[in-house]
């Protein structure tokens, strides 16, 4: 079932990434203004929004962007967190307090004022709430790899290697990291989760730049000004955000 559900998972991320490079239509084009706010048809599944675009084709570019920077901003928050741990762990006592220490005020912010605060030494972009969210996201994951690296090294198998001479390389690839890494691809669907939501709803308040930009966040804020004439156009974005985070849930490399 767990290899079953990765797939599924795998097709899942697959068909939204494709709507990079492929949609039915142009998602930023007007061409149909003339059919407008109209509903589902032949042509266009999801109808046309009231700028005249083919909803289908932006909600499918908006579930790729959403996907690829969630992703990358929650592999950029492990990749950053493993970093400050080794320091952590390596760097002695001075340098160990002091990323304590960092850790534990950041864990106090917000992702929407790091956002507010990284918009504003960058331009607004899909790039920049990447950052935003990665950044946000460092004070969680580093407290989580922490704990399970110091619980995987005073496990007794672990002790039982290093009794026999085995070298710290010999140490990580043989003995702890089969077992990190389950807990790790755990700790990383937690992770992407969080970034998936705080990346939509820093878009959502605005902070894309492009208020037209196609995002998922976006789509919902444009949505909701349409909601007493037609519901759907708040209902799509949010089901396939919600299809999106359940698929993460079936990954596994078990």
């Amino acid at each position: 079932m767990a290899k079953i559900g990765s797939v599924v998972a795998g097709l899942v991320y697959a068909a939204c990434l494709l709507g990079l490079f492929y949609t039915p239509h142009d998602p930023y084009g007007q061409s149909f203004f003339e059919l407008r706010l109209t509903g589902p048809n032949a042509e266009h599944w999801l109808g046309v929004d009231r700028l005249g675009q083919d909803y289908f084709s932006r909600v499918w570019r908006g579930a790729g962007n959403s996907l690829l920077f969630a992703v990358a901003a929650s592999v950029a928050t492990l990749a950053f967190s493993a970093a400050l741990l080794l320091g952590e762990r390596c760097g002695g006592r001075v340098v160990s307090h002091s990323i304590r220490a960092m850790v534990s005020f950041g864990i106090a912010l917000p992702a929407i004022f790091v956002g507010l605060l990284v918009v504003t030494f960058m331009e607004r972009s899909g790039g920049a709430l990447a950052v935003a969210v990665a950044v946000a996201g460092v004070p969680f994951a580093f407290r989580q790899l922490r704990i399970l690296w110091l619980e995987l090294s005073s496990m007794a198998f672990v002790e039982a290697s290093r009794a026999i001479g085995g070298s710290a390389w010999f140490r990580l690839r043989f003995t702890i990291w089969p077992n990190l890494l389950p807990q790790l691809v755990a700790l990383w669907k937690l992770v992407f989760a969080f970034a998936l939501l705080e990346l939509s709803a820093l878009t959502y308040l605005g902070l894309a730049g492009d208020p037209n930009w196609a995002e998922l966040g976006t789509l919902l804020r444009e949505g909701q000004k349409l909601l007493l004439q037609d519901p759907s156009f708040a209902l799509w974005p949010g089901v396939v955000l919600c299809s999106v985070l359940g698929a993460a849930r079936m990954v596994s490399v078990e």
